[in-house]
């Protein structure tokens, strides 16, 4: 008897330039549902070994004792997170996306911070240093990573720039940044499957 087989179609492959733009477009629309992307700015992180965070607290709960989490600082034991983007730029455009990661300060420089965040003023701090404390990527980034936090005004979220060079990030943040390919891996390897799938739709 004569079989017949219905011919798979190959996935569809996204040329890069229309990658970059789908990854850096603020108002991108999915083709296959409609929905509205920020696709540069949607991929967050735990801090290191909290893989089951608490849900978000009031900014209030940092007062108390204890580990806490609000949607800006976080308390793990004697460590001071503050809530930070690290940008790595696109290649063959202008824009950059921005991992929302967390970025671990001495007591003094976080008081520091937070003190300045509230007044609308921390960019006068300068740079902090600051340890990463996300790890990135998931799968083969390292536990913790040496960099500056740079504080910004009116009350902003700071900006994390990777110093150690033998980050897998280092040279893709200072250097010509990752291409549209190589970030959606990146946003993979953190979980962001289902974002991925949207951009290469």
């Amino acid at each position: 008897m004569l079989k017949l087989f219905r011919r798979v179609k190959p996935p569809r492959v996204v040329p890069e330039m229309e990658l970059a733009r789908r990854l850096t477009s603020p108002d991108y629309r999915c083709a296959c549902c409609g929905e509205l992307l920020n696709a540069a700015d949607a991929v967050g992180l735990r801090p290191v070994g909290w893989p089951h965070s608490p849900a978000p607290q009031p900014e209030e709960a940092m007062d108390g004792t204890g580990d806490v989490i609000t949607e800006r600082y976080a308390r793990r034991g004697r460590d001071m997170l503050v809530r930070a983007h690290l940008p790595i730029p696109v290649k063959g455009t202008e824009e950059h996306v921005f991992l929302s990661v967390w970025a671990n300060l001495s007591p003094g420089d976080f008081a520091r911070l937070r003190s300045g965040q509230e007044r609308g003023d921390a960019d006068r701090l300068g740079d902090l240093f600051a340890w990463l404390y996300s790890r990135v990527p998931a799968s083969t980034g390292p536990v913790l990573t040496k960099g500056l936090l740079v504080p910004v005004s009116e009350g902003g979220m700071p900006v994390y720039w990777i110093t150690d060079p033998k980050h897998p990030l280092h040279a893709a943040q200072l250097d010509g940044g990752m291409g549209a390919g190589e970030i959606l891996a990146l946003y993979e390897d953190l979980g962001a499957t289902d974002l991925v799938g949207h951009l290469r739709a």
